[in-house]
C-alpha cells in the first residue's frame, strides 16, 4: 500500500500544478492550509511591496526619473548596466528579470494614468508588461480589473492579446542569462535517470497525462532543435 501511494504521487502532483480538482482534506488538514493561505498572501503582499520600492528607488536614483531613458534596451546608463552584469550573482542576488520587472513597473506607473492600472498588483502589472504598448497596457488592465482575473486568467489574456495581434513576446535577456537557463533546464530534467523512472512510471499514468507529456516534450524538442539553429548560422 505504502509503495503504491509513493509511485501515484507525481501523476497526484502533476494534476495539482495543471488545475486538476480540489483535493479533499479533513478538518484538522483544511487548517493548516488556511494558515499556509494566510502565510503565502504575507508573502506575496511583501514581495510585491519590496519589488516596487526597490523599482521607484531605481528610477529615481539611477535614472534620475527620467522614465524614457529607463525604458531604452538600449541603455548605456553606467551604473544600470553594472546592475544588470552583477544581477543573480554573488553581489546582487536578484535574477535580471526581478531587476527588469521592478524598474519597469515604476517607470510605467510614472507613464500611466489610468487608476485601473495603478490599482493593479505587480504580479499582473508584470504579466501586462509583456504587451509593450502602453495604451495597450491600461486597457488591458481595466478588463483584467473589471473580470478580477487571476494571475493565471491574465496570464491566458496577455498571451491571447498577443497571438490575436501577431506580437511576439519580446525577451530581453543576455547570452549569459540564457545558458543559465538552459543549463537550468537541463538539471531539472535529470537526463537518464529521469527517463528510467518516467519509464517505470509510465503504466501508472493517466492515458491523458500520458499523452499531453509527450506532446509537451515534442514540442520542448523543437524548441531546442530551433536554438541550436539559431545558434550555428
Amino acid at each position: 500500500m505504502g509503495t503504491n501511494k509513493i509511485a501515484s504521487r507525481p501523476s497526484a502532483l502533476v494534476r495539482a500544478e495543471h488545475g486538476g480538482a480540489p483535493t479533499h482534506l479533513t478538518a484538522a488538514q483544511r487548517k493548516v492550509l488556511d494558515q499556509a493561505l494566510r502565510l503565502g498572501e504575507d508573502l506575496r503582499s511583501e514581495l510585491e511591496s519590496k519589488t516596487l520600492e526597490y523599482g521607484r528607488w531605481l528610477l529615481e536614483e539611477v535614472f534620475g526619473n527620467d522614465t524614457r531613458a529607463a525604458l531604452d534596451d538600449k541603455s548605456k546608463n553606467a551604473i544600470w548596466q553594472e546592475l544588470v552584469r552583477r544581477a543573480g550573482g554573488p553581489t546582487l542576488g536578484i535574477t535580471q528579470h526581478l531587476l527588469y520587472v521592478a524598474l519597469r513597473i515604476a517607470a510605467h506607473d510614472r507613464r500611466i494614468a489610468g487608476a485601473a492600472w495603478r490599482n493593479l498588483d505587480a504580479g499582473r502589472k508584470e504579466l501586462l508588461l509583456t504587451l509593450g504598448d502602453e495604451r495597450t497596457m491600461l486597457s488591458a488592465a481595466q478588463h483584467v480589473s473589471e473580470l478580477n482575473l487571476s494571475q493565471k486568467k491574465t496570464e491566458a489574456y496577455v498571451r491571447g492579446l498577443r497571438e490575436s495581434s501577431g506580437r511576439p513576446r519580446h525577451l530581453r535577456i543576455t547570452p549569459g542569462a540564457l545558458h543559465a537557463r538552459i543549463r537550468s533546464v537541463r538539471d531539472r530534467l535529470g537526463g537518464a535517470p529521469v527517463a528510467r523512472r518516467l519509464a517505470a512510471m509510465r503504466a501508472e499514468m493517466d492515458p491523458n497525462e500520458r499523452e499531453a507529456m509527450a506532446a509537451d516534450l515534442v514540442a520542448l524538442r523543437s524548441e531546442v532543435s530551433q536554438l541550436i539553429h539559431a545558434l550555428e548560422k
